[in-house]
């Protein structure tokens, strides 16, 4: 065999080697990790509400609103309350709000955040136990993905996963995933996560709860390139023992 022939015979078989690893590579990369179906920007929140049922006369926040710790939501007449009181059955003192001067129930605010919601307006009745208000916490935003997942990813998935967030502006972070949840919709079992992430790396002022981005799980497994990876890293660093 010429020499020519035999080195187009070998470059051949470097190219098909070379094709075949990086083909192995892609495969390897793209079974690691899964694109959600849908998700959005999310936060804590905290309802409003009291024990007894009541008027409420007068209201300081709308919807949307941001409140500081303590500030005044709600003034609420409770009859019921205000006849426990009279007839002692109900310390004063034993009251989780305070009373203003005319008997009326201060519902004020346990944390900074922007009111979500207001079910009981001014001038409306509020039966005991009920959800007057929603309010978003501040600096308490979360991811909610949902994605759709084989029977073998579930081997590979579990609280020490990550979750790569891309915001609308492009801003990448990574989560750290704290709730793993299973649904059924039309037959098909979707998989949603919840995950945490360093907000100070996004415009929090303009991407607010209900923002929807775009997100990739990466399942936690050491694959042959980690393994081949940290060998290497081990022989080039320095043992510490």
């Amino acid at each position: 065999m010429k020499f020519t022939a035999r080195l187009r015979f070998i470059m051949g078989i470097i190219i098909v080697v070379l094709i075949s690893f990086s083909l192995f590579i892609y495969l390897d990369y793209s079974m690691s990790r899964v694109d959600s179906i849908n998700a959005q920007l999310l936060s804590d929140n905290f309802s409003v509400g009291i024990d007894y049922s009541g008027i409420i006369e007068k209201q300081y926040i709308d919807e949307g609103a941001y409140v500081k710790t303590g500030d005044p939501l709600f003034e609420l007449r409770s009859p019921t309350m205000n006849d426990a009181i009279r007839n002692n059955d109900l310390a004063k003192s034993s009251l989780l709000y305070r009373l203003s001067d005319d008997g009326l129930i201060v519902i004020t605010a346990a944390a900074a955040g922007r009111v979500k919601t207001i079910d009981y307006k001014q001038g409306a009745f509020v039966p005991a136990n009920s959800q007057i208000a929603l309010i978003n916490i501040e600096g308490k935003l979360f991811i909610e993905a949902t994605y759709k997942l084989s029977s073998p990813d579930y081997a590979r998935i579990n609280n020490n996963s990550k979750v790569q967030v891309v915001f609308p502006d492009n801003t990448k972070v990574i989560g750290q995933i704290y709730d793993i949840s299973l649904s059924t919709v039309n037959k098909e079992v979707l998989t949603t996560v919840r995950a945490r992430f360093d907000q100070d790396y996004i415009n929090k002022s303009v991407f607010s709860v209900g923002t929807p981005v775009g997100t990739t799980l990466y399942f936690d497994s050491n694959t042959w390139l980690d393994t081949l990876n940290n060998g290497f890293n081990s022989l080039i660093k320095p043992n510490n023992n």
